[in-house]
């Protein structure tokens, strides 16, 4: 590090130096170490030494909030009936429903929680969370938040961020919301939101959160005014357009913007892994101090700083089939957490936001994990003592939630602790570390110091295997005849486009825009041709859960005028009965085959993975 001539440039220098002492002390030596075979201390080494982050005039050190970004968009039975996306990703590659060789549920990730994949809705599994959160000097929650509609899955990511408020409010911890106003952009895209009416769902948004959570004592405020961070803005660009969104309120948010994001007119802005500066597919440690230097640099006059430590990004999307990936930043066996975490702390900030608990698609998760351990939690301890050295809780404290989770989210209760581990957490939350101890001595609860997570039989499959193996409907060679056939759709969601249910790969699918009925999927059959059944197919995994889908069938020899061929009845899509497939006897001569969808059981459109038509 560059030794500055002013008095501020000295002081950047002894506080790095004390908190490489305070780091020092985060070696995690209970648990498992990343396997990466690289030794990244050089890396590292020169990475701290070019730390140019001087404490502004305007912020006085003093202890920060911590505040764990928390992503409240995971389902998983029981709470659900089948795996959310974000524990598959979508591209069929992989499978919760499956297990591995060691017990583990085939999610889309490098890293595997020591639930198991959960439900953000799970109360069990959020108490579990939050006792990690006030054992390791968490302060509370920003969640990650995309509003109050019911479309995409913002109603479930919604429903977890109320169970999980009422659980950290009752833990004594805090939350804000970082907004995703994207979510405006995604339901125009997907029909359930007309543009002209984009302005005025903002406002309603607002609205909501003034009535339901700014005057909460629990929310994050500075100086009278609610903390909103937004991941962005990415639809919202204009000033014009926060202040008219902001007018429904009592008081203006103090409002914190995306690094790079409208920093002309946000309050200010806090900083994020840049994976938009690697460099064939890797943030090098050199080009993300870079950065830093230069975020906080921007930061300098704020009265009022957010600042980010994370502790790597490796993304799953490539691999999952859905899209690109980011890029790769290097965990470091724990060291970028740290390296980021001292940054943030040398700028003397307000909040420091761990970006984050359990992004488990972009890798970026603190939360205990097989591969991780509980090594960034112990470094958060280590933060919490240098500002409170009366601060209780241990690395040893750590390992407990997640055997009383065991023992809470158990069916059974054969040794008779289920009322021990109930007095225990409410002990904990309640802020009496001497009830916590007498309840874990009266119930016998011990924890492990190993990294042991939930896991599967081998042989258990959350449910069973999908599907009998036997084909529902043999084709007898014949072929299809909707294969590849132009195909036209009344609407779509994103770019699940009607050509991928004629591409003959169950892995891609067509679906209508949300809530758009009736839904309609044409294809011309280039003739016409006397036709003897259809075939409608999903993704046979059992990721696909079971669904009713309503739909009808008409037909055309012109393309124009349509005859009802069968009336909308329901047809049942099950993985575990019919491999998701649904057969259609069809008995007409035509060229167009028309399908009118008016419900779906497990979405908010019709779905067709594989549409398949037979004839002569």
């Amino acid at each position: 590090m560059k030794i500055g001539k002013s008095p501020a440039g000295f002081v950047a220098v002894v506080s790095a130096a004390v908190l490489t002492v305070v780091f020092a002390a985060c070696t995690s030596s209970i648990g498992p170490k990343q396997t990466e075979p690289a030794d990244f201390s050089a890396q590292i080494a020169a990475a701290r030494a070019s730390l140019q982050i001087f404490p502004p005039a305007v912020r006085e050190e003093k202890e920060p909030l911590v505040l764990v970004h928390y992503m409240p968009w995971f389902q998983a039975p029981p709470v659900s009936d089948g795996y959310g996306f974000h524990w598959h990703q979508g591209g069929g590659v992989f499978d919760p429903f499956e297990t591995d060789q060691d017990g583990k549920a085939k999610i889309a990730s490098h890293y595997y929680p020591l639930t198991g994949p959960y439900d953000t809705r799970d109360t069990s599994v959020l108490e579990y969370q939050a006792a990690l959160m006030k054992m390791s000097g968490v302060d509370g929650v920003i969640f990650d938040w995309y509003g109050i509609e019911d479309a995409l899955d913002y109603k479930e990511i919604q429903e977890s961020t109320l169970a999980m408020i009422a659980v950290i409010k009752k833990a004594g911890l805090k939350f804000a919301v970082c907004y995703e106003d994207q979510s405006i952009g995604k339901m125009i895209e997907a029909a359930a939101l007309a543009k002209a009416d984009a302005q005025a769902a903002g406002k309603k948004v607002f609205s909501w959160m003034q009535q339901n959570w700014f005057s909460d004592d629990a929310y994050v405020t500075y100086e009278g005014r609610p903390l909103v961070l937004c991941f962005g803005p990415q639809f919202y660009k204009d000033k014009a357009q926060w202040d008219d969104l902001f007018s429904v309120m009592e008081v203006r948010p103090y409002f914190i913007g995306l690094d790079n994001h409208s920093e002309g007119w946000t309050d200010g802005s806090y900083d994020w892994p840049p994976m938009w500066a690697s460099s064939s597919g890797k943030l090098s440690f050199a080009r993300l101090v870079k950065y830093l230097n230069e975020f906080y640099a921007k930061q300098n006059a704020k009265p009022y700083l957010v600042a980010t430590a994370f502790p790597g990004f490796h993304d799953i999307y490539r691999e999952a089939g859905n899209g690109f990936s980011y890029g790769y930043l290097e965990y470091a066996d724990g060291e970028t957490f740290k390296l980021t975490m001292d940054a943030a702390l040398q700028a003397n900030p307000d909040v420091i936001q761990i970006g984050t608990w359990n992004d488990y698609g972009e890798g970026t998760i603190i939360e205990p994990t097989i591969e991780r351990g509980y090594r960034e939690l112990e470094c958060i301890q280590d933060v919490k003592r240098r500002f409170n050295p009366a601060f209780g809780w241990g690395y040893g404290d750590l390992r407990m939630p997640i055997e009383l989770y065991r023992i809470l989210a158990a069916d059974s209760d054969p040794d008779g602790r289920k009322p021990y581990a109930r007095a225990a957490v409410d002990a904990l939350f309640a802020g009496d570390a001497a009830a916590y101890k007498e309840a874990l001595r009266a119930g016998n609860i011990k924890a492990s110091l190993d990294v042991k997570p939930v896991l599967r039989s081998v042989t258990q499959g959350a449910g069973g295997a999908s599907g009998s193996g036997t084909p529902v409907f043999d084709t007898a060679g014949r072929k299809n005849l909707a294969l590849g056939a132009p195909v036209v759709v009344s609407s779509r969601i994103y770019d699940f486009t009607g050509n991928k249910a004629v591409d003959g790969d169950l892995l891609t699918y067509w679906e209508g825009a949300a809530k758009q009925y009736p839904a309609t999927v044409t294809v011309d059959l280039i003739a016409s041709r006397q036709l003897s059944a259809a075939v409608l197919k999903l993704n046979p995994k059992r990721i696909w859960n079971k669904r009713t889908q309503t739909f009808a069938v008409e037909t055309s020899d012109d393309g124009t005028a349509f005859t009802e061929l069968l009336p909308a009845v329901e047809y049942v899509f099950d993985p575990a009965v019919n491999e998701n497939t649904a057969v259609v006897t069809l008995n007409v001569k035509a060229r167009y085959v028309r399908f009118v969808f008016t419900a779906n059981t497990a979405a908010n459109a019709g779905q067709i993975a594989e549409l398949e038509i037979y004839g002569e």
